[in-house]
């Protein structure tokens, strides 16, 4: 009988390091899809940048900073993975406004212009645009309303909440070095 025992919590000890490989395994694939779009966004910027201010005469480039704080979001929105990456020092608009909005979001509860997010000194924070349902950060057990122009700042592993949908926060540094 503690042969059987044996045998059965081996297995159990085998599985469960399996289970742990494999789950690693997806968090890193993700942590590498979301570097690579910070990667492509920063470098598009710099690019429409350059293009834009110094076209045709010799390029007065700053020296970039080592590495840049970045905002990962994911959604499951009505059985869809959305992942999305942003540069928080470009101000990130979410609202129903599909021209305004860097987010559009189709959802009546949700304001034409319903929050925004944007960093100062590598801190991001969500503010309320005066939406009409507010807006809401779970933190933990915690859940904060954000209405009319309130601000809050943003960590990993919030949880925003804008009308029915809700957006799993990752802020993260983008080492420059690697553009």
């Amino acid at each position: 009988m503690a042969l059987i025992i044996a045998i059965i919590l081996g297995v159990i000890a085998v599985a469960a390091v399996v289970i742990l490989v494999i789950v690693s395994n997806m968090k890193k694939n993700e942590r590498i899809k979301y570097l690579t779009a910070a990667g492509n966004t920063l470098r598009e910027d710099f690019l429409n940048y350059s293009l834009q201010n110094h076209s045709g005469e010799t390029a007065d480039i700053r020296v970039p900073r080592t590495s840049k704080m970045m905002i990962y979001l994911k959604a499951n929105s009505k059985g869809k993975k959305v992942q999305l990456v942003f540069d928080p020092e470009r101000e990130v608009n979410i609202g129903r406004d599909k021209f305004s909005s860097n987010i559009y979001i189709n959802d009546p509860t949700v304001s034409q212009k319903h929050c925004c997010i944007y960093s100062v000194d590598d801190r991001v924070f969500l503010r309320d645009l005066y939406s009409a349902n507010g807006t809401y950060v779970k933190r933990g057990l915690h859940r904060y309303h954000i209405v009319e122009g309130e601000s809050i700042e943003l960590n990993t592993k919030d949880t925003l909440i804008i009308g029915s949908n809700e957006f799993k926060v990752t802020l993260f540094y983008y080492d420059m070095a690697a553009m």
